[in-house]
């Protein structure tokens, strides 16, 4: 009778502990199979029971890993119900042999947990089930990647909006980690990603997908003849429904939801591009349709006073790559590189806009002056035909400067550009009165110290010229270091026109000049054209330098000035000498720091 309880003791014993086992097994490992070919998917699965804050998985020697990616589930049995979590990976191994994936771990409740280990065998490629084969041939067959150009035939240069359409039967939840092609030989624009589309039925080949369209780029082809689109992929995550492992639910026929990582590319597509026709214009380099339009901001201005040109190019097309408007300004006309101001629309339809060049011009004598019309020549790829826009000549009447010297005599026939300076009373000399030098006789100057050193010298300086000579071209070789290297001397050069408008108290002016001598002196420093400096790119740039923040700072102060002067110039308030002096001692800083 003892013998019997004891026997039941120990019975009741190892039932509760091999219940408490699986009630602490609560992380489980499982693989839909575990002999797999090279280059084969295996998926990978770690099912959590209770509630875990963290998740750790194992190295995957040997296999290239993709995921986790998450669901959940929800069983009712007998009344109780058990809610799981499941992070799943899908692993590519890369050599055959026989591998042991470690245990998992996570935390839950303050305790860590892991999991079962797993031993996967991996064979030669082919040689392992084909289930994986028959999962990426039902993929192909519900999911398809197209890209869809606007139209396949186009000219040079002519904007051509590129977009992607993706087929497909399944569900599907695309991670937008496309893998562009490099659309060799197009200049290209980027289009304005579209977000929360609503996805549309549509049939091809006789089968109805849904379907979803997004933008790629506008391409502006740089070459005549066939180009080829390279190919697009798009990584997904699909839902698909496969053939269950259960024994009993295939029985049943029942099948398996899976979420798997799934890669779509499209077909290259061809694009014919037709050479421009040849013509005897000028011609802007643009194709599209065009206006253009012009304002000169005064009619009438004095010697040395600024004026401002606007030139605005409206329409559709290339606008981006007009880089310049073919002005003729007369020869007593100081004018600078435009400012280009962009207003810009870019969507899957193409680009539409305008662009606003921007033209300072300085008169620097009285006089009547006129700028010559000018002709801007583009193609009309709708009517295959070049048009010309033609900008009418400008008129400008420029009287006497403030600043005019009194020896400087100003011609009055309008049509002389240069002012006649003549100086007087230096044109006559006095003659000479008293006794003549007196020379000794036996002075010889024949093989005299004189007569050797006249020899010696011209030798020495012409020797001296070609050794400076070939040092100036040494140094003027790189063109980017003789910019650098002028970037102070001409920043000053400016601070110098701006310190005459002090005097004057022509703060408009004042502040234009330093402001032309800061961007100036950051676009030589850094060769940054002046159009493309931004007050981002300053700031990274002389981050990049160590510049101190404070000099930072102080450069902003500057410019936001400049900018409210330029733009408000009768709010100005202000001691200009003292904004003067603050400049020179800001480049002088910029220049000590940069250079350390």
């Amino acid at each position: 009778m003892k013998k019997v309880k004891l026997t039941y003791f120990l019975v009741v014993i190892l039932a509760l502990a091999g219940c408490f086992t699986l009630h602490a097994q609560n992380l489980t490992a499982s693989a839909n199979k575990t002999t797999v070919g090279v280059g084969e998917q295996i998926q990978v699965d770690y099912t959590a029971t209770v509630s875990i804050s963290s998740f750790a998985p194992p190295a995957f020697t040997d296999f290239r890993a993709q995921g986790p990616y998450q669901s959940s589930s929800m069983e009712i049995a007998n009344g109780v119900s058990t809610q799981s979590v499941t992070l799943t990976y899908v692993l590519v191994p890369t050599k055959e042999g026989t591998f042991t994936i470690g245990p998992a771990s996570a935390k839950s409740g303050g305790k860590t947990i892991t999991s079962n280990s797993l031993t996967i065998k991996v064979v030669k490629g082919g040689s392992a089930p084909s289930a994986q084969q028959n999962v990426n041939d039902q993929l192909k067959k519900n999911i398809l990647l197209r890209i869809i150009p606007q139209k396949t035939r186009v000219y040079l240069g002519e904007e051509l909006p590129v977009m992607a359409k993706i087929y497909f039967r399944v569900n599907i939840e695309p991670q937008w980690q496309q893998d562009n092609p490099n659309f060799s030989g197009f200049y290209t624009m980027d289009i304005p990603p579209v977000r929360n589309v609503t996805p549309k039925k549509e049939v091809l080949d006789g089968v109805q997908y849904s379907t979803v369209e997004f933008p790629l780029k506008v391409l502006y082809a740089q070459r005549s003849g066939k180009i080829v689109i390279d190919p697009l992929s798009l990584d997904l995550v699909v839902d698909l429904a496969t053939k269950s492992n259960d024994p009993i639910q295939q029985m049943l026929g029942m099948m398996q939801e899976q979420r798997l990582p799934y890669t779509v590319k499209s077909e290259p597509v061809t694009i014919d591009v037709l050479p421009l026709p040849e013509t005897d214009k000028p011609f802007s380099g643009l194709v599209g349709h065009f206006t253009m339009k012009s304002t000169l901001d005064k009619s009438s201005v004095k010697a040395n006073d600024a004026v401002n040109l606007n030139v605005t190019v409206s329409g559709d097309g290339g606008l981006k790559l007009l880089d310049s408007i073919p002005f003729k300004f007369p020869t007593d006309f100081d004018h600078f590189d435009p400012k280009i101001t962009d207003h810009l629309n870019v969507s899957s339809a193409g680009v539409s806009g305008s662009r606003n060049f921007s033209y300072v011009i300085i008169p620097r004598h009285q006089g009547a002056y006129k700028i010559p019309a000018v002709e801007f020549t583009y193609f009309d790829p709708a009517k295959k035909s070049y048009e010309t826009l033609t900008m009418p000549e400008i008129s400008l009447d420029v009287a006497k400067g403030d600043n005019t010297s009194a020896s400087q005599i100003t011609t009055v026939n309008s049509n002389v550009n240069k002012e006649d300076i003549k100086l007087l009373g230096s044109d006559i000399r006095f003659i000479h009165t008293g006794h003549m030098p007196s020379y000794e006789l036996n002075n010889f100057f024949l093989f005299s110290i004189p007569f050797f050193a006249g020899i010696i010298t011209p030798l020495l300086c012409f020797a001296g010229f070609l050794f400076a000579r070939r040092r100036y071209i040494e140094l003027n070789k790189d063109i980017v270091s003789v910019k650098q290297r002028g970037a102070t001397r001409m920043a000053k050069k400016r601070l110098t026109t701006a310190f005459g408008f002090i005097a004057s108290g022509n703060k408009e002016s004042f502040y234009e000049e330093v402001h032309k001598a800061v961007n100036s002196y950051l676009s030589d420093k850094f060769t940054i054209p002046v159009a493309d400096l931004s007050r981002e790119t300053i700031v990274k740039r002389l981050t990049e330098k160590s510049v101190t923040p404070d000099t930072i700072q102080k450069l902003s102060a500057v410019l936001d000035d400049c900018e409210y002067a330029r733009y408000a110039p009768a709010s100005v308030t202000g001691n200009l000498q003292q904004v003067y002096d603050s400049t020179v001692t800001l480049i002088t800083a910029l220049e000590d720091e940069i250079a350390a």
